[in-house]
């Protein structure tokens, strides 16, 4: 028989556990009782541990937005809207598109035959 309270494994016809001490001729009701109360703990450690790791990811994520904040109060308040290339007082080139190319037509035949 498995001790409930340290989950020592006992013969059968003790009745106290040989690890821990503990009663091991148990009601029915004694051992619904503990195994509600251990499952009781085990959600209140699962739901600690969940807790914890979103407490975590909100403050990493709070640290990530003040960080880009912060980088983004560095930036000029004076720098131009337009790309490097266009500022104002660059020259642009004209270019003009010509096209000499005589292209010949054909006569495409309007019935085509079927095989």
């Amino acid at each position: 028989m498995k001790c409930l309270k340290c989950s020592h494994q006992n013969a059968a016809t003790v009745g106290y556990c040989q690890k821990c001490g503990a009663k091991m001729d148990f009601t029915a009701d004694e051992i619904q009782g503990a195994l509600i109360d251990k499952k009781r703990e085990e959600v209140a450690d699962s739901t600690e541990f969940y807790a914890r790791q979103a407490i975590t990811f909100a403050a990493v994520i709070f640290l990530v937005a003040i960080t880009c904040f912060a980088l983004s109060l560095g930036a000029p308040d004076t720098a131009p809207p337009a790309i490097p290339s266009a500022a104002n007082g660059s020259k642009y080139v004209d270019v003009e598109y010509k096209s000499d190319l005589e292209i010949p037509k054909f006569q495409v035949p309007l019935e085509v035959r079927k095989k």
